[in-house]
């Protein structure tokens, strides 16, 4: 007989920017949320999955860089810059509430003894 593995929830508060973070790098690495948090917290680094995007902008990109740069290339390339930095660079930038919100998060009162979890 195999054995069984008994399953514990682990259960903890986050915002609404880290649940983004989390779900974002979870999906990147092709993972679900969960596993993505305990494999994190069990010292494992995993690697980011790259999306068909960046293969599909790889090879448009090379096929610019083969040819005899014109203008009519060097404005095709700039588009095809774009594109790039829209699909796989560009990502929601938080408000300046939200930064202080996560920061005020996970640094200490700077009055009185920090508390050890």
């Amino acid at each position: 007989m195999g054995s069984k593995k008994s399953k514990n929830g682990i259960f903890f508060e986050a915002t609404e920017a880290q649940k983004r973070k989390i779900k974002k790098n979870a999906a990147l690495c092709g993972m679900r949320q969960g596993e993505y948090i305990l494999r994190r917290a069990l010292g494992y680094e995993p690697k980011a999955v790259q999306p068909d995007a960046f293969y599909h902008f790889h090879k448009d990109l090379c096929d610019l860089l083969n040819k005899e740069l014109t203008p009519k290339l060097e404005a095709a390339a700039l588009k095809l810059f774009d594109e790039i930095y829209a699909e796989l660079i560009d990502d929601h930038k938080q408000s300046v509430a939200e930064i202080r919100e996560e920061v005020t998060q996970w640094q200490p009162p700077d009055y009185g003894p920090s508390s050890a979890d």
